[in-house]
């Protein structure tokens, strides 16, 4: 548990956290910020598996009936490898602000959106 508290610290001050001394607002913007990063990131990992039914549905909407399954299932196969895979970058890297800001790589930031 030590070692857990010692390594975010290390993280939260490689971000920049402790730059905001005299100004605890931005800090908590940021720790609000990184948060979100990790808590999508996470979220992604364990519902990027329901792209495929969202991708059928999206395809079955667009082009007909006839192509939920050529089309939608291969294409949620390939958005559930994506999202999954964005999702683990998300928490790995989630102190990390990426362009400057900390929002979603993927858009829509989540599947349900």
């Amino acid at each position: 548990m030590r070692f857990l508290t010692i390594l975010l610290l290390v993280l939260f001050v490689s971000a920049g956290v402790v730059r905001a001394e005299n100004d605890p607002a931005y800090a908590e913007d940021v720790v609000q910020d990184m948060s979100s990063k990790l808590n999508r990131g996470v979220w992604n990992i364990l519902t990027g598996w329901i792209e495929i039914p969202r991708q059928m549905i999206k395809s079955g909407h667009d082009r007909g009936w006839w192509a939920v399954i050529p089309v939608g299932i291969p294409s949620g196969a390939m958005m559930t490898v994506g999202r999954t895979g964005v999702g683990a970058f998300e928490v790995v890297t989630f102190f990390i602000p990426f362009d400057d800001s900390y929002g979603p790589i993927l858009e829509p930031g989540f599947v349900w959106q």
